[in-house]
């Protein structure tokens, strides 16, 4: 079995997961079980680290998270299957002194608590446990990443929060919030003294033993570089900002870029390639992930259970309902189209895509750009060898269902063998027939994250969720070289990744003459578009990975885009959304000195 144990604190009291053990046994206790001696010991900092990595794959994968981060913004909408608090959370309704909302927020503050306490524990108490100095370093630097990671999630979601740079192992009922200048400052801290430490690439020789320990990839100099140009990047946004943040989140994620080739990463020719499944292990544009696996020593995957314990449903959670699409749509009859198989995926319907705006306004250009056609499913192959709606349909050749970005004319619906969707304002003003409109479970599918690979239909995804890619310190490059006024090195930044889109997998048509010039951006055209130019590019490249709620706050862009763009969430979103609710727990169990103050508005 896997040794590994969490430490996990509300408010300040310290309680207990078991030792040497997948199974979590919480214990509220004045004190805890683990001593500080425990961490003087090879086995408590492999274990301390361990048990923080087994709790990133709690979060990264959850259907309650996956709402928090993707949720709420310019990029989705709500889809038919969306959890009652999920639809909340998306579209702001409800979303005040809503106990099932707090709670899903508490997720991200109960295990970032428990998981920073445990790194603490091996900051202070792990210096020496390691005959090898070079080992030794390794593991302490990965603690120190980790910590500034966690910090870094709590600062950007709720503000002002508590900083414990020491390990507790005993019960208090006081705590306060630090001011984020203060929180930023210790993430910088750690960041930099781990991007010195940290080894250079997964492939050295103590990166490997270390990484093999975690069971997935631990972090390298190349991750604590990319993590700290992001949050000079952040900082320099922010209340806190100093004034050299843009310039430094510039130099650092320059500097990664140009020395790409000394840590083994880059850029992909085709975007494609960084999404294909069979890259995974060794993809170059991966600087940071969380690693799934099926193996059921890790606490994440049990065999022959309903659902594993860490269920990871991201493969799943932009798919719509393609085996309700029946032969004499849209009436309820006849046999379904396409059934469901390990390459469509489980149908699970919590989010969809905001309709005219990806069609039309973000992804308007899909002829010299090839990424929409790289993010999104549109069609759907027959499976079921009954179906014979107007012609017979060769299975595993024909479409079935098809979801075009666009009007493919009254004749070609006519003809088609399937049934055809269109997002609502084209279906509206299209004449003829089979002009169906996109739905709460039928609309283009985001099929980056598709998973065949996975052991049977109803698995969860086993494939690694990347938190920090290399194609985005192009885009943090760009923001801040913005922000300084130095528009053509945005401009350069840009490019290189809108001269990357016009690249087509092998099966593509070849791009069209003259389509990486059509897609150059020129200095002159950044200063007049503004942030919301980067903020579109940055959706272009990195639709749907969890990233957007906290790009649109960043950039103070949340509650003007939202109100502008989001049909569903638009009308509710207020000022005060931009920070997320401190959980009631913690307020609750803050019973000496000054009260524990709530984020405004909540």
């Amino acid at each position: 079995m896997k040794l590994y144990y969490k430490v996990f604190i509300v408010l300040i009291a310290a309680s207990i997961l078991g030792q040497f053990s997948c199974k979590k046994l919480l214990e509220q206790n004045p004190r805890a079980s683990i001593t500080p001696s425990y961490f003087t010991t090879q086995a408590g900092v492999q274990g301390g680290i361990t048990g923080v990595y087994q709790n990133f794959r709690s979060l990264w994968g959850s259907e309650n998270f996956f709402y928090t981060l993707q949720g709420g913004t310019d990029e989705v909408i709500t889809a038919g299957s969306a959890s009652t608090t999920g639809a909340n959370i998306m579209n702001y309704t409800n979303f005040v002194n809503n106990a099932d909302v707090y709670n899903t927020f508490a997720q991200l503050f109960q295990n970032a608590y428990q998981d920073i306490n445990t790194l603490n524990g091996v900051l202070q108490f792990g210096q020496t446990a390691f005959t090898d100095a070079a080992v030794q370093k390794q593991y302490l630097a990965q603690a120190k990443f980790l910590r500034a990671f966690l910090y870094f999630e709590l600062v950007r979601t709720f503000g002002d929060v508590p900083l414990h740079t020491t390990y507790i192992n005993e019960s208090t009922l006081s705590d306060s919030r630090a001011p984020i200048a203060d929180v930023y400052n210790l993430i910088i801290q750690d960041l930099t003294q781990a991007s010195t430490d940290l080894q250079t690439k997964a492939g050295d020789p103590i990166t490997s033993t270390v990484s093999s320990a975690f069971a997935g990839h631990a972090a390298t100099k190349a991750s604590a570089l990319f993590l700290l140009s992001k949050v000079y990047l952040t900082r320099g946004w922010s209340s806190a900002a100093q004034p050299t943040d843009f310039q430094n989140a510039l130099t650092t994620s320059q500097n990664l870029i140009n020395n790409a080739g000394t840590y083994n990463k880059g850029l992909y020719a085709s975007y494609d390639q960084a999404y294909t499944e069979a890259n995974d292990a060794s993809n170059r544009e991966d600087l940071f992930s969380v690693e799934h696996n099926t193996d059921p020593k890790y606490g994440e995957y049990s065999l022959n259970a309903a659902t594993p314990v860490n269920y990871n449903g991201l493969a799943f959670y932009f798919r719509p309902n393609y085996p309700s699409i029946v032969v004499n749509y849209p009436t309820n009859s006849g046999a379904t189209l396409v059934t469901r198989d390990l390459t469509n995926g489980r149908p699970f319907q919590r989010v969809r895509p905001n309709p005219d705006w990806v069609e039309s306004v973000l992804f308007a250009d899909k002829t010299n750009d090839f990424r929409y056609w790289n993010t999104f499913q549109t069609a759907w192959i027959a499976n079921n060898a009954s179906v014979t709606p107007r012609g017979t349909l060769t299975i595993g050749v024909d479409t079935a269902i098809w979801v075009p970005p666009y009007d493919p004319g009254a004749t070609k619906r006519a003809a088609f063998k399937g049934v055809i969707f269109l997002r609502p304002s084209v279906a509206a003003a299209a004449t003829g027939v089979n002009k169906n409109a996109w739905t709460t479970i039928m609309y283009p599918s985001v099929k980056k994250f598709d998973n065949p690979g996975r052991p049977a239909v109803n698995d969860a995804s086993i494939r690694p969720i990347v938190l920090l890619r290399f194609s985005e310190l192009y885009l943090i490059a760009a923001e801040a070289a913005f922000k300084l006024g130095d528009y053509t090195t945005e401009a350069n930044m840009l490019n290189v990744l809108r001269t990357r889109a016009v690249a087509r997998p092998i099966t593509a048509a070849p791009a069209p003459a003259g389509a990486a010039a059509a897609l150059q951006v020129t200095a002159g055209q950044l200063q007049s578009a503004g942030i919301d130019f980067i903020l579109d590019e940055r959706s272009r490249e990195l639709f749907g990975e969890s990233l957007r709620w906290y790009d649109l706050v960043r950039t103070q862009s949340l509650v003007r885009r939202v109100k502008a763009l989001n049909p569903t969430a638009g009308a509710n979103i207020q000022d005060f959304m931009v920070l997320r609710p401190i959980p009631q727990r913690q307020i609750d169990l803050v019973t000496v000195g000054p009260k524990f103050p709530q984020n405004p508005g909540y």
